[in-house]
């Protein structure tokens, strides 16, 4: 493997894995405070895409217009799909199977819904409309406008989000909710307006996720599905609820995904098609290895 081909992988599975880590953050905000593995977060991250895609096509390219509005409608729909699913099925104390498969349900709802939606304005494996320019080009490397945009993107809102749940209001009432719901109903923390809020920032997060994500490759009704495995993989190498976990799974997903895999193709052969069993074994071995994850912390 050259110095070369190994320099470009660790820079994809740091573009990457910035990603994963925010995809991964919202999913697990939804675990630890709702106690819900929501599998229509990979919708919300669609959403993301193609309100960008929309964006950048018909009012403005601008990167931070793109996300913006990509924030705004993850995040609505996210609430919106707590309100009309999630609540009524809890107040009815649904069983976390029951969840789990309404997630699945409203995933697929919104996921056709959008399959119908592009076939019908013909917005099928488009891509985001920010024009692409290099930055930086030797023998080592070739950095583009995309990935400074990404990277230090996705890092500043999972910093930010580090920062409101350690030092807000609404971030401690979040943390004594994944603690204890019951107790923080005693001590009056508003229950119902934390999960509002909850869902409006997972919604958002994976939204912003979805834009960045088709602003380096594509979009199309499929795309966060394609990514919520590893995305679920990096939740579950972090210990589910723990936020540092997620954003430290995320990367060493990246990392296996794009270096790991480089490595095994030039040094043993390996076919980069087998690349998507990667999560598949990291989850495995986790859940037989150690089950609490790379930490079991808030």
């Amino acid at each position: 493997m050259t110095t070369s081909l190994l320099i470009d992988s660790l820079v994809r599975s740091l573009q990457v894995g910035s990603l994963y880590a925010l995809m991964a953050v919202g999913l697990t905000l939804t675990l630890a405070v709702v106690k819900l593995p929501n599998f229509a977060h990979a919708e919300l991250i669609t959403v993301g895409a193609y309100v960008a895609l929309v964006l950048s096509l018909n009012v403005s390219a601008h990167p931070l217009t793109v996300m913006g509005g990509a924030l705004i409608g993850g995040a609505l729909v996210a609430w919106l799909a707590h309100r009309a699913v999630y609540r009524p099925l809890a107040r009815q104390r649904s069983t976390t199977y029951t969840l789990i498969l309404a997630s699945f349900a409203t995933g697929l709802i919104v996921r056709y819904l959008l399959f119908l939606l592009a076939d019908r304005f013909g917005l099928f494996d488009k891509r985001i409309a920010i024009p692409q320019t290099i930055l930086v080009q030797n023998e080592w490397v070739t950095l583009t406008n995309i990935f400074l945009w990404v990277v230090p993107s996705s890092i500043g809102l999972v910093a930010a989000l580090s920062l409101l749940l350690r030092y807000t209001a609404l971030g401690r009432a979040m943390r004594a909710l994944a603690d204890n719901v019951t107790l923080a109903r005693v001590i009056g923390i508003p229950v119902d307006r934390v999960h509002d809020l909850t869902w409006l920032l997972a919604g958002g997060l994976a939204g912003v996720a979805g834009a960045l994500w088709g602003i380096q490759t594509f979009v199309n009704p499929l795309v966060g599905w394609l990514a919520i495995l590893s995305v679920f993989a990096a939740v579950v190498l972090g210990g589910m609820t723990s936020f540092t976990g997620a954003i430290l799974g995320a990367y060493v997903v990246g990392f296996a995904e794009n270096t790991l895999m480089q490595m095994l193709n030039s040094w043993a052969g390996v076919d980069f098609s087998l690349k998507p069993v990667i999560p598949f074994v990291i989850i495995v071995l986790v859940l037989l290895i150690r089950p609490q994850g790379l930490t079991n912390s808030q």
